[in-house]
């Protein structure tokens, strides 16, 4: 009963993930002219947060570095497929590199800050 408790946990963060991450690889294509900075922030922090916050019972450490683990990971596969599809050629928020750079910086810092939201639901 408890490992289908977190297999239902993972899917829905998981899915949560994906369902962002595939809302800012569809965005650029239906509006080029729009750069969506903190996209990369959200698809990598849902999954470790949304892991946590999905049921009542205490995420492992294991469990909550794999959430934020695979948040990074979604959130770097939608930079590749937006890099390879042309739509990361907008101005970056970041004072050097261009958009690619800042979406990979930028999903970093979302995985970490996911991973820090996590930490302080398990804690609570």
């Amino acid at each position: 009963m408890l490992t289908k408790i977190r297999s239902l946990q993972f899917d829905r963060a998981i899915s949560m993930s994906l369902g962002l991450a595939v809302l800012w690889v569809v965005l650029p294509f239906l509006r080029s002219e729009t750069t969506f900075h903190l996209a990369p922030v959200l698809v990598a922090a849902a999954l470790p947060v949304g892991a946590a916050y999905s049921t009542p019972e205490r995420i492992s450490t294991r469990h909550l570095v794999l959430a934020t683990v695979g948040g990074l990971a979604i959130a770097l596969a939608a930079t590749l497929i937006l890099t390879v599809a042309g739509k990361l050629t907008e101005l970056s928020l970041l004072p050097f590199g261009g958009a690619v750079t800042e979406a990979v910086l930028f999903s970093i810092v979302g995985a970490m800050g996911g991973f820090v939201i996590a930490l302080l639901r398990r804690n609570s």
